[in-house]
């Protein structure tokens, strides 16, 4: 369905790991409106140019855009393990958070803690299924726990298991975007390979921006 013709469309943004220059681009290309729904998919910190900016980068967008979600990832439920309500008591053990916490001498700002409390683990609309990393084969989403929606369930690049609609994830590092009838996946590894990729639905119209380079 054109866009014209739909009363409201979603778009799905991959996964950003801290690659705030590339989601400001984004947001520059996607041709969104006051009534579409904006879905990230999760993963947010760790790893890339500069995670706390890229959350409080996504808390101005929620300010000016009304439609906005926030799904949680793996990396965001790791942090959120070491969040006590008011501060960050220490770096989870996963790929990037010690640079991250050792770049911020250990006090990260309470916003960003605020934020990664208030995500969700699951949206659906009328187009599809969104969650970070997938949902089991052959059973309804909601029989997915939360830890394996965030983490990656067993089976589900592979399946051929129809939903109902289209699952739309992140999560598992693609180097093009998988675009299946049962399932969208969009995390092309912004922050290695420069490349962050949304998905509009119904159309499942794919957009991309890419990091530039220095001569």
């Amino acid at each position: 369905m054109p866009q014209s013709e739909a009363s409201s469309c979603t778009y799905a943004i991959g996964d950003l790991h801290g690659e705030v220059t590339l989601l400001e681009h984004l947001l520059d290309l996607l041709p969104y409106r006051a009534e579409d729904t904006l879905v990230f998919l999760g993963d947010y910190m760790d790893r890339g140019e500069d995670s706390v900016a890229t959350v409080l980068a996504l808390r101005e967008l929620q300010q000016r855009h009304a439609h906005c979600v926030f799904l949680r990832g793996n990396h965001e439920d790791a942090w959120l393990g070491h969040w006590n309500g008011f501060r960050f008591e220490g770096p989870p053990g996963i790929e990037g958070a010690l640079d991250l916490w050792e770049d911020y001498q250990g006090t990260l700002p309470f916003a960003v803690g605020d934020f990664l409390e208030e995500t969700r683990i699951e949206f659906e609309d009328g187009y599809a299924y969104y969650v970070h990393a997938g949902v089991l084969p052959g059973k309804p989403p909601a029989q997915t726990a939360d830890f394996l929606k965030m983490w990656g369930p067993k089976g589900f690049l592979e399946s051929t298991y129809d939903w109902g609609k289209p699952v739309v994830f992140g999560h598992w590092r693609l180097p093009a975007p998988l675009v299946q009838f049962n399932k969208i996946g969009i995390d092309t590894g912004a922050c290695e390979s420069g490349i962050l990729t949304a998905v509009r639905l119904p159309d499942r119209q794919l957009f991309q921006v890419r990091r530039q380079t220095t001569q």
